[in-house]
């Protein structure tokens, strides 16, 4: 039976690879039921633009560093593509996709694969 704590509680670092893991199993059913309908990209998350450090400004600017005005789960969706699904020819769009008023609303994070 193990009793020092490094056997008993993995590392932060393999839980989040864990994670990532299951996110791109569930990814990929996302994606076969998708090709399965004949598309050839998906919306995989929608959140509304306060996820972001610049209210979306720099999304919708199309600047460079965009990303590192996302956070919480956008941030990790970003860095799930940039990491597994980039290298593997899919492409990710991010923009805002309402503009309620008149004014930025949600972001869109859609993956393609055409």
């Amino acid at each position: 039976m193990a009793t020092k704590p490094d056997e008993l509680l993995p590392t932060a670092k393999d839980f989040m690879q864990k994670l990532a893991l299951a996110e791109a199993e569930a990814a990929s059913k996302i994606i076969e039921r998708a090709v399965a309908n004949g598309r050839t990209e998906v919306q995989v998350h929608r959140f509304p633009n306060q996820l972001c450090t610049d209210k979306g400004r720099a999304i919708i600017q199309q600047e460079a560093g965009w990303e590192d005005t996302l956070t919480g789960v956008p941030k990790e969706i970003y860095v799930l593509w940039a990491k597994y699904f980039r290298p593997r020819g899919y492409k990710l769009r991010v923009e805002i996709v309402d503009y309620p008023g008149g004014l930025p609303g949600d972001v869109g994070m859609t993956l393609g694969w055409d």
